[in-house]
């Protein structure tokens, strides 16, 4: 039953931080603008959760955020075309794929995890960059001449922040185990 609390919670908190970062006008994006933490938190769930209800929580509370924020605060529509349903569908191949990192700390499989979070979030934001761009008014006009151009613009800026994300992550959940170490050792003299 603890672990069930304990999953729930982590969940709870996951939920949290992507209501904080998506990215819409929010009470945290007054004061400080974090780029959105939705990717990370599935990589996250995929590691050390495993379970589908976790992933569905996280998916179709980050579909709720862009929903409220469309209808009752006004953002722009602008992202969601039919291409929108392929967002969900590439956050669960994140969780899925997530399942064979074995760790998110550095440890000797660094490498391996690293490999695995660089070429999902890449693959991710190929499949969900391109079918975007094949709704836009640039497609209707020139077709894929000018994808190149917004590949080389966006996949810079956007896979960046996962991956900085990710390695914040990463050098919070190594140190953890060794401050808490710290903590009991500074106590017990």
């Amino acid at each position: 039953m603890t672990k069930q609390i304990n999953n729930l919670f982590a969940t709870f908190i996951m939920v949290l931080l992507i209501i904080a970062t998506r990215g819409h006008d929010n009470w945290l994006s007054s004061s400080v603008h974090l780029p959105d933490f939705t990717i990370p938190t599935l990589f996250i769930a995929g590691v050390y959760f495993r379970q589908f209800w976790v992933a569905f929580t996280l998916i179709l509370g980050s579909i709720a955020i862009d929903n409220y924020a469309i209808i009752h605060q006004g953002i722009s529509a602008n992202c969601i075309t039919p291409a929108y349903s392929l967002l969900p569908l590439t956050y669960y191949g994140i969780f899925w794929v997530s399942k064979y990192i074995s760790t998110l700390i550095i440890d000797n499989n660094i490498v391996k995890n690293t490999f695995i979070i660089i070429a999902v979030t890449c693959t991710q934001w190929l499949i969900v960059t391109s079918s975007y761009y094949f709704f836009t008014a640039t497609y209707n006009k020139v077709g894929w001449v000018d994808f190149p151009a917004y590949i080389a613009k966006w996949s810079i800026i956007e896979i960046a922040i996962v991956l900085y994300w990710m390695m914040a992550v990463i050098v919070t959940f190594t140190l953890i185990p060794h401050i808490n170490h710290a903590l009991k050792y500074s106590k017990s003299v």
